[in-house]
């Protein structure tokens, strides 16, 4: 006796519940993902002489000169830096001890201008030892 065949229906595999599995797992990841301190980033100019140098030390202060105008010692932002002058020089006189070393950070495009007047705040506060801070080719 011969039964009738039935047609067979294709198979069909209903993705989106994996889909939504995936997107969440995602979800998941991007919010409980701590991300490290950024650090500044600013385009350093080249120089062909530049070396790299070890993590900086405690007493090596940062002075960081955007081209924007922006300007952050230390990480904290600037209003200007007649302002930063004034308030290291109450800072200075307060704690009776001098300010170590300063690293000057400029972009490539940075008036010369802003730099110099950097250079010129440095000698006003007695710092003695400042670098420019550059990147290798």
């Amino acid at each position: 006796m011969q039964f009738k065949r039935q047609p067979l229906e294709p198979a069909d595999v209903n993705i989106t519940p994996l889909i939504d599995v995936v997107f969440l797992l995602l979800i998941f990841f991007m919010v409980s993902t701590t991300f490290p301190n950024q650090q500044i980033s600013l385009n350093l100019p080249t120089a062909s002489t530049a070396e790299t140098q070890p993590e900086l030390l405690p007493e090596i202060s940062v002075l960081s000169l955007y081209a924007d105008g922006r300007i952050l010692f230390n990480e904290q932002e600037q209003a200007s830096l007649e302002a930063l002058e004034a308030q290291l020089s109450q800072q200075l006189a307060s704690e009776a001890n001098q300010l170590e070393a300063l690293l000057i950070q400029a972009e490539d495009t940075t008036h010369h201008q802003k730099i110099i007047s950097a250079l010129d705040l440095a000698r006003r506060l007695g710092i003695e030892k400042v670098r420019l801070a550059t990147q290798p080719l």
